[in-house]
Formats: C-alpha cells, sequence, structure tokens
C-alpha cells in the first residue's frame, strides 16, 4: 500500500462546537496533512457517528464540554470503537481532563498554547502508533502507576501459540483488525485472544502489553518460531 492510500484510510472526527476556530483547525488540517476532517457537536453528537472502515483519531475540544459528557463519549469510543485514537486540544494545564490519561484510547493532549503547527506534526505521529503526552503528564502517570512486575520466567504454559503470535504483532503497533488480517481470523476472535492474554500477563491496557512485549522480546520471538 503506498503513502497516499495509507493517508486516505485516515480520517478525524473533530468534537467541538461550530465556531470560526475550529472552522480553520478543519481547513488547515485538510490542507497540510491531507487527511478528512469531520466537526461533531460535541453536545449533539450520537452513537452512530463512525460507521466506516479505516485508522480514526477522535480529536476532543476539552473546552466545549463538561467531564461527564466527555466521559460520556470516551464510554462509547471504548465500548464501540475500541481502535480509534482519541486526543483532547484547548486543554488548559492541570485540567480535570488530564485524568483521563489513564483511558487506553487516549494518546494525545495538545494544550490551548499549542500552534496549529504541532497539532497537526502530533496527529501524524499518532497515526503512526505514537503518544503525545507532555513529560509532566507522562511522568505523573508513571509515579502513580509504578509496580513490582509479576515474574514470568518462560512463556511455556502460560499463553497459547495464538496469544504468543497476537502479543508479539501488538508489539509492533497494529490494530486488532490488521492483526486479524495477517492471522486470517475475525476481529472478533483478535479481541478475545487479546482479552485472555491480557489476565494471563496481568496487563491492563495495550501500553502495559507492548511494554511487557518488549521486556521478554527475545523469549517470545524465539516460542513463536519453533
Amino acid at each position: 500500500m503506498d503513502a497516499t492510500a495509507s493517508f486516505l484510510e485516515r480520517r478525524i472526527f473533530l468534537f467541538g462546537q461550530g465556531n470560526l476556530n475550529n472552522s480553520v483547525l478543519i481547513g488547515y488540517l485538510h490542507q497540510h496533512i491531507q487527511i478528512d476532517c469531520q466537526l461533531i457537536d460535541l453536545l449533539q453528537w450520537r452513537g452512530d457517528w463512525l460507521t466506516d472502515s479505516g485508522r480514526v483519531l477522535a480529536l476532543i475540544d476539552a473546552s466545549s464540554a463538561g467531564p461527564e459528557r466527555i466521559q460520556d463519549l470516551l464510554e462509547l469510543i471504548h465500548d464501540r470503537y475500541s481502535e480509534t485514537i482519541v486526543a483532547f486540544y484547548n486543554v488548559s494545564q492541570n485540567h480535570p481532563i488530564e485524568r483521563l490519561i489513564s483511558w487506553p484510547n487516549v494518546n494525545g493532549f495538545f494544550y490551548t498554547h499549542t500552534s496549529d503547527q504541532l497539532l497537526a506534526r502530533g496527529i501524524t505521529c499518532m497515526f503512526d502508533g505514537e503518544l503525545w503526552i507532555p513529560r509532566y503528564l507522562m511522568s505523573s502517570f508513571i509515579s502513580r502507576n509504578r509496580e513490582r512486575p509479576r515474574r514470568v520466567n518462560s512463556f511455556s504454559g502460560v499463553l497459547t501459540k495464538r496469544e504468543k503470535q497476537i502479543l508479539r504483532l501488538t508489539a509492533t503497533g497494529v490494530t486488532n483488525t490488521e492483526i486479524g488480517e495477517v492471522l486470517s481470523v475475525s476481529t472478533h476472535t483478535v479481541k478475545t485472544h487479546v482479552y485472555n492474554l491480557f489476565k494471563k500477563i496481568g496487563v491492563n491496557n495495550r501500553i502495559q502489553a507492548v511494554n511487557w512485549a518488549k521486556e521478554h522480546m527475545s523469549e517470545l520471538v524465539r516460542e513463536t518460531t519453533e
């Protein structure tokens, strides 16, 4: 697949108000990173806004609604559109929205002082599998969630062969849909395997699973090729 086709599969849903600032932002993103961007009123959205496939970013204006409304949207994304990337913009430092960093889909925070140029760069990086989270916020989150890892000496008897394959692919940053295509299984089957292997290795989200897989990558690669 060439770069042009890859970009055409990417879409941004901007959840915010229909004002001039958001209209200008949509135009800027379309012009500079060539990704289709659609505005959805954060106060009036319904649950059927995502109807097609592809890589999707939900870009949420943190100043357009209260935390409860934004949490409702996050819960919908997590339950129904689990592969959707989520990022917040117009965030003030120490805003309650920063606490949502613990959600598995949340990959980025853009602040009130962030330029459109930096926002566009961050969006491109997130579509490429990176996180766009300020250092102070990431440091605080890591400090709160650090704990002694559970020691696992071998994968033998812990993960099935299919779970090892999925864990290895997850570590490369691909989505559940892409894993299903590689292994010729349904996305539902992939999600079931992901749920089971998360329980077995004692993690709660993809970021933790990726870190766990990287720590055990040499053994993981050896056992999946045996």
